[in-house]
């Protein structure tokens, strides 16, 4: 009499598609975490040796699994896998110290790093309001917890690498540090040592961007790949002068004009041929990327789709190295390449040509991150422009390193929508400063290869103000009169005078018309056409202004040169 019970006188098959049911397994992975999670087939796998040695081969080689420090022997779970588990394991995410929002998959404040990359400071704000309960505390050394965490992840590695398969796993370790504490840092990624090499890994070792922890990150990353067997520790260390002399000493033997070609192949050259700078993002990093469609959960336009995949990273947690120290090959996030300035003098001024001549540099005067948004006006005592400088002034004098200037091709400056007695009068130092920034930098600018757009942005479609909504005709005049004081200097530069006939290559603008949301009548229709007309009216009289009759003349029939990018990923807000 056969005893075998009835389940498994079943084919493997059948038995493989009952456990995908109940949901051991799907198309797409489940998470589940390691410790205090329960499953609806945890019966399933104690029933039998046979049932549990199938069950849990398809359980641990198709799901993602996340276990969490929160205690000692919190990660016990670890230890009490069987080795055939641990064979079986293709993907494990280890949470040492979480002190801000990375894990989109595990729970509902996955959104705070998205936020934080779109408004990075409605995204602090917002994280430490919601989430406070939710972090923890930096970790370091000089507090004896953490050292109790470290050594039980290094028990659980060490008890790992005698049983998993490292080609087939991928782990994703967090264990934010204080930004100071490279130590600690250096500790947290030693056992990977053990279980390289891995399918993938991904580390993020601080909430913060940190050059020193981003080094130790890479260089753990790389080590437990298998793309170095140089250990991480000695990778971290500051080497910038060996690790890149044979690539100096091969570029330096070509010509200028193939250096500066392969130079082009690199992140010298953004991803949308276009850099942005802001007040706002001056104190975090010097230039940025303005993102599309695609992250704001719209469509973007085609031609610009392909630069979609180097602004966004979240899909697996935040391992980006914009926001934290982090290494992963999931982020592709466009950053100004630092180091291919540090290499060499020659290769410094080569990778200056190349990354100021072959991008467009969008300076806002206020936020980059929200065009249409301006101070709070209420805030402002007397009610005045707030800034003693105008971003582009700032940008011109300061940002740009002066034997740079000459290199501009491109440049698109935007101001956003000021309430009408924020705009600067005359005698502002703002005013008198761009003054003199024009003439100072009519000499340094190559004119005749520079292609220059002024915008005067409108306010956000989901709700315009109250200084817009109700404006007078008095106050409309006064803002087109800034307009005006703002965009007269460029004379200098778009028409010849008596001591240079160098002019600009092309010179645009585009400014709205302020009462353009103050109806008078009952037609919107009619009264947006009227708006339509009376800007393309404005703008051919500052562009004449500009450039004289006959220049403008001589090049109205061409093409408008692409609008910044900003215009795509705010189309409802400016």
């Amino acid at each position: 009499m056969d005893c075998t019970p009835p389940f498994l006188r079943l084919s493997p098959d059948i038995r493989r598609q009952i456990y995908e049911w109940v949901g051991l397994a799907d198309y797409h992975p489940h998470f589940f975490r390691l410790n205090g999670q329960e499953t609806e087939f945890f019966g399933l796998l104690i029933s039998c040796k046979i049932i549990y040695q199938e069950a849990s081969t398809l359980l641990y080689s198709r799901n993602r699994f996340i276990i969490r420090y929160t205690s000692p022997h919190s990660l016990a779970p670890l230890r009490s896998l069987t080795s055939r588990s641990l064979a079986s394991l293709t993907s494990l995410r280890v949470i040492l110290n979480e002190a801000s929002c990375h894990q989109p998959e595990d729970g509902n404040h996955s959104y705070c790093c998205h936020l934080l990359r779109v408004y990075p400071y409605d995204g602090q704000t917002y994280c430490s309001h919601a989430h406070g309960g939710l972090h923890q505390a930096p970790a370091t050394l000089s507090v004896s917890s953490t050292k109790d965490m470290l050594a039980e992840w290094m028990d659980a590695a060490t008890y790992m690498s005698a049983h998993v398969n490292p080609r087939a796993l991928e782990i994703k370790l967090v264990c934010d540090v204080q930004d100071d504490d490279e130590e600690a840092a250096q500790l947290a990624v030693a056992p990977l040592k053990l279980l390289s090499p891995l399918a993938n890994c991904h580390v993020r070792l601080c909430r913060k961007t940190n050059s020193q922890l981003q080094q130790i990150a890479d260089a753990a990353v790389k080590h437990a790949r298998g793309i170095t067997q140089t250990a991480p520790d000695a990778l971290a260390k500051p080497c910038l002068s060996s690790s890149t002399a044979p690539l100096a000493s091969h570029l330096l033997k070509l010509p200028q004009e193939l250096r500066l070609r392969i130079l082009e192949y690199t992140d010298l050259v953004t991803p949308w041929n276009e850099v942005t700078w802001s007040r706002q993002g001056r104190t975090s990093r010097k230039y940025s990327l303005c993102r599309v469609g695609c992250e704001y959960g719209a469509s973007c336009p085609p031609e610009v789709h392909n630069g979609c995949q180097f602004v966004e990273c979240w899909t697996i947690g935040c391992f980006c190295r914009l926001q934290h120290s982090a290494a992963s090959d999931s982020c592709r996030c466009w950053a100004a390449p630092t180091d291919l300035f540090l290499i060499c003098r020659t290769l410094y001024l080569d990778a200056q040509v190349v990354f100021f001549s072959q991008n467009r540099f969008v300076v806002h005067d206020y936020d980059s991150s929200s065009p249409s948004d301006v101070p709070n006006h209420e805030e402002l005592s007397p009610r005045q422009y707030p800034f003693d400088r105008f971003a582009v002034s700032e940008f011109l004098r300061d940002v740009v390193p002066q034997g740079c200037l000459d290199m501009l091709r491109s440049l698109e400056i935007v101001f956003p929508p000021y309430n009408w007695e924020v705009w600067p009068q005359d005698d502002s130092p703002a005013q008198k400063d761009w003054l003199a920034t024009v003439d100072w930098a009519k000499d340094k600018l190559n004119l005749r290869g520079l292609t220059l757009r002024v915008v005067m942005a409108d306010v956000s479609d989901w709700g315009a103000p109250d200084d817009r909504v109700d404006m007078t005709a008095e106050q409309d005049r006064a803002i087109i009169k800034a307009y005006h004081r703002i965009i007269t200097p460029l004379r200098l530069w778009g028409q010849p005078n008596s001591s240079s006939d160098t002019v600009l290559a092309r010179f645009c603008a585009n400014l709205v018309e302020p009462s353009k949301h103050t109806y008078s009548i009952e037609d919107p229709f009619w009264e947006e056409e009227r708006s339509r007309v009376f800007e393309d009216q404005l703008k051919e009289k500052v562009e004449r202004l500009v450039r004289g009759d006959e220049l403008w003349e001589e090049q109205s029939g061409l093409p408008e040169p692409p609008r910044g990018l900003w215009k795509y990923a705010f189309r409802r807000d400016a």
